[in-house]
C-alpha cells in the first residue's frame, strides 16, 4: 500500500512539474497576452469620458489603425504593439494586475473571507483609478509631453473599428476597439537608449543636450503642478525626434504645491540622482563630466547647490512606490 501511494505521489508530482513547466513556457513565449487580460468591465461609474476627436484627428487615427501592429513588449501597465511604419505604438492595458484574482472571487462571502475579498477589491480599484487618472491627466493637460494621440478609457459604441495585432509568437488577433481600453502614442527612443548611443560615440555634448531636454520637460511640468511619481527616468522618458516625452504616464499626478521650487526641487533631486547612478554604473569614463553637468543643471533650475555624491540612496529608495 505504501509503495502504491509512493508511486502515485511521484506520478502526481511529475504531472504537477510538467504542468508548471508548460505554464512557465507559455508565459515566456507569449507574455500572457490574451483578450482576457485586456478586457475588463469597470466595476464602478467611470469619469474618464474624453471629448471626441475633431475630423482631422479622426482621419489621422483611422489611418494609423488601418495598419497591422506587431508585438513590441510589455510594461507594468500595458502591452505594446508597434505599427507597420514604425511611427506609432498601440497599447492595451494589462488588467491582470488591476483586478482581483479569479480565485479571490471564488472565496465564500463569510467572515473573515468577506473582509479579505472586499479589501482586495478596494485596493485593486484604487490602483486602477490611480493609473487611469494618470493617463487622463496626461491626455487633458500634458499631451505634448506624453505624445498621446488618442486615449480610450471607457467602452464605446462609436469607433466601429477593429485592429489587427500580431502577438509575440506570430499569431494574428482581430480586436474590436470599442470593447477595450487602449491608447495610441507616438513611438520614441528611451533616454537610456539615446545616452548609450551617444556615449558609445563619446559624444558628450549631445548627451548633455539630451539630459537637459529631459530635465526641462520635468521643470515645465512642475510649473503646471504636474509630476511623475514613477522616477524610472532612464526607461520611462525619451524622445520623439528631439522632443522629450514620457513613455508611461500611469503615475502622473497634479498638486498645486509642486509649482513651488522648494517643493519640486526634491522631486528633481530624485530624477537627477537616477541619471547620475546610471551614468556612474555604465559609463564611469564620462561620469565626472556628466555628474558636474547634472549639478550645474540643478543650480540652473533651483538656484541651489546639489552634491550628488552626498546623497543617501535610502532616501530615494523609500519613495519608489
Amino acid at each position: 500500500m505504501n509503495k502504491f501511494l509512493s508511486k502515485r505521489s511521484l506520478y502526481l508530482l511529475c504531472i504537477a512539474l510538467v504542468l508548471f513547466g508548460v505554464a512557465r513556457l507559455y508565459y515566456r513565449l507569449t507574455d500572457d497576452f490574451r483578450f482576457g487580460n485586456i478586457d475588463y468591465e469597470l466595476p464602478f461609474e467611470s469619469q474618464w469620458q474624453l471629448p471626441p476627436l475633431n475630423p482631422e484627428e479622426q482621419q489621422q487615427l483611422a489611418a494609423i489603425l488601418d495598419q497591422k501592429f506587431s508585438y513590441l513588449g510589455k510594461g507594468a501597465q500595458c502591452y505594446a504593439f508597434v505599427s507597420e511604419d514604425g511611427l506609432y505604438v498601440l497599447k492595451f492595458f494589462k488588467f491582470k494586475h488591476l483586478k482581483p484574482h479569479f480565485l479571490v472571487d471564488l472565496l465564500p462571502s463569510i467572515p473573515p473571507l468577506k473582509q479579505f475579498k472586499e479589501s482586495t477589491a478596494e485596493r485593486k480599484q484604487r490602483k486602477l483609478m490611480s493609473v487611469f487618472d494618470g493617463y487622463d491627466l496626461a491626455y487633458r493637460e500634458n499631451r505634448e509631453d506624453s505624445e498621446l494621440l488618442y486615449l480610450h478609457l471607457v467602452p464605446s459604441e462609436n469607433l466601429h473599428k477593429k485592429v489587427t495585432v500580431v502577438d509575440k509568437i506570430g499569431l494574428k488577433l482581430s480586436i474590436n476597439l470599442d470593447d477595450v481600453v487602449f491608447l495610441v502614442q507616438r513611438k520614441g527612443e528611451t533616454l537610456r537608449t539615446r545616452l548609450q548611443r551617444l556615449l558609445n560615440e563619446d559624444n558628450i555634448q549631445e548627451a548633455e543636450k539630451s539630459i537637459a531636454g529631459i530635465l526641462e520637460m520635468y521643470i515645465g511640468e512642475y510649473r503646471k503642478g504636474i509630476y511623475d511619481r514613477d522616477h524610472g527616468v532612464m526607461h520611462n522618458t525619451g524622445f520623439v525626434g528631439d522632443r522629450p516625452f514620457h513613455l508611461d504616464v500611469g503615475k502622473l499626478s497634479k498638486e498645486d504645491q509642486m509649482k513651488q521650487v522648494d517643493v519640486h526641487k526634491k522631486d528633481l533631486e530624485h530624477v537627477i540622482w537616477k541619471i547620475d547612478v546610471w551614468v556612474k554604473a555604465n559609463y564611469p569614463q564620462h561620469y565626472q563630466t556628466l555628474s558636474t553637468f547634472l549639478t550645474e543643471e540643478y543650480r540652473r533650475f533651483t538656484g541651489e547647490t546639489y552634491d550628488v555624491a552626498a546623497v543617501d540612496p535610502a532616501r530615494f529608495k523609500k519613495r519608489r512606490h
